[in-house]
């Protein structure tokens, strides 16, 4: 808490610093941009967020979005290039281009073609299969599975499988399947938010921008919404790790209490990290209240398992922190500090140089930019042009809001628990 009071005030002094430009507008295909202006900045790195994502997959399908952001980047981009990255997140994919103002155009056409769809091609398509089981490999020995757990999630609580075959459904895949799935899913344009960091002022980007984005035009929607399977699952999935996954439906952000539900996934954050018997048990444990998909919104605490721990060990740990919200306002100190926290990294921006003179020599500027331009562009992403009426509402959310909202959601008879074990 006295780290959080400290970060808070530091970040408020944006008076002393020359904060990003903020700019947005909406294209006549729905496209929403987000232009950060740094002056003087030699970077442009592009962002585009999309809300195809891990816990939205069909049944069958798990990481098949996963499997669609490796080929879409790859259309482009050889396997090699230091310039363009992306990430399939539970409830979003971010396609991404690093560049300069000497190049940034190049980057804005490798957007337009990912957007519009490049055909895949078998090649890449068996290459990346062979990355992505690399990727599940390596994150379930570090125990870091979080957003594969989401996948699973996915497959169990939304479709109601015994089994999440993420391996097993990505290696199934067809050329002809993958890519129908990416023209069906991808490219939801009226969802779809482009950002723009670095070194080019908005005038000069609105002309290329509207030239080649404004112009394309897709048949791609979200997946429909399907009958919730709630309640106990106890599921397998064929990667090599345990984990444990508690989620609560709850309501969406434009609600009253969905700003006191943010605040009590950060309180929880802090009180798992802080857990020295929770930590000699798991890898990580993380809550949040920022699992969307088409049937509604969720709270979620996810547990990524040591090899050794128990399931029950572990749930009773998290019980005793979920506890601690019912014992009242009192037992929540800090709650009003994490609000403002939150409220203030909704609305504000710091300039990237006073970051850059406390990073570590490795930490480049174009980072920090891009940091930066990630964050703003995923709050833009979910939360639209409520964003400001959310960050309002967060700075005014004290111990007494906290308390009334887990009551109110985070019962343990609303709770679903996923368990995940390992079996081929």
């Amino acid at each position: 808490m006295v780290i959080l009071a400290i970060t808070l005030s530091l970040i408020c002094q944006k008076a002393l610093s020359s904060a990003p430009k903020v700019d947005s507008f909406t294209l006549i295909n729905g496209i929403r941009v987000v232009s950060l202006y740094i002056r003087d900045s030699n970077n442009v790195s592009i962002f585009t967020h999309l809300p195809m994502s891990l816990a939205s997959d069909g049944p069958g399908q798990g990481q098949w979005s996963h499997l669609v952001e490796h080929l879409v980047i790859r259309t482009t981009v050889p396997s090699d290039s230091q310039q363009a990255n992306a990430e399939t997140l539970p409830d979003h994919m971010r396609l991404d281009f690093y560049g300069t103002i000497n190049n940034w155009q190049e980057g804005m056409s490798h957007h337009a073609k990912w957007l519009k769809g490049v055909p895949f091609t078998e090649k890449n398509l068996e290459a990346e299969k062979l990355n992505i089981n690399s990727e599940c490999e390596n994150v379930a020995r570090r125990l870091f599975t979080h957003k594969f757990a989401m996948a699973a999630w996915g497959q169990g609580c939304r479709h109601g499988l015994k089994h999440a075959a993420l391996v097993a459904d990505i290696n199934k895949a067809s050329l002809n399947e993958i890519q129908e799935y990416r023209d069906r899913y991808l490219a939801v344009l009226h969802r779809a938010v482009v950002c723009v960091v670095g070194g080019i002022d908005v005038k000069t980007l609105k002309s290329i921008i509207v030239d080649k984005l404004g112009v394309i035009q897709t048949d791609a929607s979200v997946p429909k919404a399907v009958k919730l399977h709630p309640g106990e699952h106890e599921m397998t999935w064929d990667l090599n790790a345990k984990h444990l996954m508690l989620t609560w439906p709850i309501p969406n952000f434009a609600e009253n209490d969905y700003p006191a539900l943010m605040v009590a996934a950060q309180w929880l954050n802090i009180k798992f990290f802080a857990d020295a018997g929770l930590k000699s048990l798991t890898g990580m444990v993380l809550a949040g209240a920022d699992l969307t998909v088409p049937e509604g919104n969720f709270f979620y605490i996810s547990a990524s398992l040591k090899p050794e721990s128990s399931f029950g060990d572990v749930k009773e740990k998290i019980g005793r922190h979920l506890q601690t919200f019912r014992s009242g306002p009192a037992a929540l100190p800090g709650a009003a500090v994490i609000g403002q926290q939150l409220s203030y990294q909704m609305t504000s921006l710091m300039d990237p140089a006073v970051f850059k003179a406390q990073a570590p020599p490795n930490v480049t500027l174009a980072m920090i930019e891009g940091n930066l331009a990630i964050q703003w562009a995923m709050n833009e992403f979910r939360y639209g042009p409520q964003r400001a009426a959310l960050a309002k509402q967060l700075a005014g959310v004290n111990s007494q809001r906290v308390s009334q909202a887990v009551a109110n959601y985070l019962s343990d008879d609303k709770c679903s628990t996923c368990i995940l074990s390992f079996s081929q």
